[in-house]
């Protein structure tokens, strides 16, 4: 019986990789899932921050080309960098892996067309595809005529593939790969972690704790936490913790002391490490108007908390009914009465938490994406021939 074919090699594409948003830390980790199973895999981006040009972070080398502000002239100077670059690299990776659907993406799908490399692109939410498919400016017609010959489209939900496809994505090309997250890292607490970081918190015996973490974007829909907190019955004694920070934070703080709830509430900024926050709080609330799948809904639900979420995007796809709450998006009295139920039962709490563990085992852990992955990249792969032994572990 000949040996199963070597898993195939992505280079991932990441657009202003280091402004660390959610398709960023995604990438990220994918490579790094990668390359912890034995896969090279590394990352190339624009420089946007004067950051080193090469640089190593949890085992990916991240390459970083010079950044051009947009214009028809850099256009042309950026797809011949990446094309310079990709091509120089080319024995490095069997597929290009782009993670947004913007430009540079196009740029990729034509300079992998060059190469004879197959390449294949993330979209994020709706409207990433809907702006590209509506906007008739010339650069716009041409790159989204660009993106359609990708080799697939990789969608994090249903609705998006169904919008993809209205747009003009042929169906086999539209395919669903959800986002992956690390089950290892993201555990429940043990009763010390647990204890300890409540302690560490300010949160008294018994005190309810709920956490939002995410940017502070209009988007995000924290807004709409902080004017149902008012409404609340049972969890209107609740702490809520919010990790993050972003152009609403101000705004928002100032929302919380004209509601008067601001004792209530603590914006913790922007944080390395949530895991505290995680293994402190009791239920997880994501009041987001637009989304593909959040990382920080997968990790909250990979740690056992019972979730809270708006009925869009990938958030439909992740929460079963017996896995969490969902509501409609600017629905602060309908956000108010799901705090409430989990407030009043902590059974219910419970119950909620542990299914939410298992749904994401079961379809949104590292290695169910990964295998996902490496399906679709052997399906689109052109033949490859043998690898030269001089071919280094990982990417130079």
């Amino acid at each position: 019986m000949p040996d199963a074919a070597p898993p195939l090699r992505p280079l991932m594409v990441v657009p202003d990789f280091d402004r660390i948003g959610g398709y960023e830390l995604q990438a990220l980790s994918l490579a790094a899932h990668h390359v912890s199973t034995g896969v090279p895999s590394f990352v190339v981006t624009n420089n946007h921050h004067d950051l080193p040009a090469r640089e190593v972070r949890h085992g990916v080398t991240i390459h970083r080309l010079p950044f051009l502000p947009p214009s028809r002239k850099n256009w042309a100077a950026l797809f011949t960098a990446f094309l310079v670059f990709l091509r120089a690299h080319r024995r490095e990776y069997d597929v290009i892996h782009c993670h947004a659907l913007t430009f540079l993406a196009a740029c990729c799908v034509r300079i992998g067309r060059l190469l004879g490399k197959p390449v294949v692109v993330k979209v994020a939410t709706e409207r990433d595809v809907r702006e590209f498919h509506d906007d008739r400016s010339f650069h716009f017609r041409l790159f989204f005529r660009w993106l359609k010959t990708a080799d697939r489209l990789l969608c994090l939900s249903e609705r998006i593939r169904a919008e993809a496809i209205a747009c003009g994505f042929r169906d086999e090309q539209a395919v669903i790969v959800r986002n992956g997250v690390d089950t290892r890292r993201f555990a429940p607490a043990s009763p010390e972690t647990r204890a300890a970081a409540r302690t560490a918190l300010g949160l008294r015996d018994g005190e309810l704790a709920l956490l939002y973490v995410g940017r502070l974007v209009q988007r995000k829909g924290v807004d709409v936490l902080l004017n149902a907190l008012p409404l609340c019955g049972p969890a209107a004694q609740a702490r809520v913790f919010v990790v993050g920070d972003g152009e609403r934070a101000a705004e928002w703080r100032a929302l919380a002391q004209d509601l008067g709830v601001a004792a209530r509430v603590t914006f913790a900024g922007e944080q390395a490490d949530v895991a505290p926050f995680l293994a402190a709080a009791d239920a997880f609330v994501f009041p987001s108007r637009l989304e593909g799948l959040p990382n920080a809904l997968l990790e909250a639900m990979a740690c056992g908390l019972p979730a809270i979420a708006t009925r869009i995007g990938g958030c439909v796809d992740v929460m079963t009914d017996d896995a969490g709450i969902l509501v409609g998006s600017d629905d602060a009295r309908a956000l108010a009465a799901a705090m409430d139920r989990l407030a009043a039962d902590a059974g219910e709490r419970a119950r909620l938490g542990e299914a939410a563990r298992r749904r994401v085992q079961s379809a949104f852990s590292f290695d169910v994406t990964a295998e996902r992955l490496q399906s679709i990249y052997r399906e689109v792969a052109r033949p490859v021939t043998a690898r030269p032994s001089s071919t280094p572990a990982s990417p130079r």
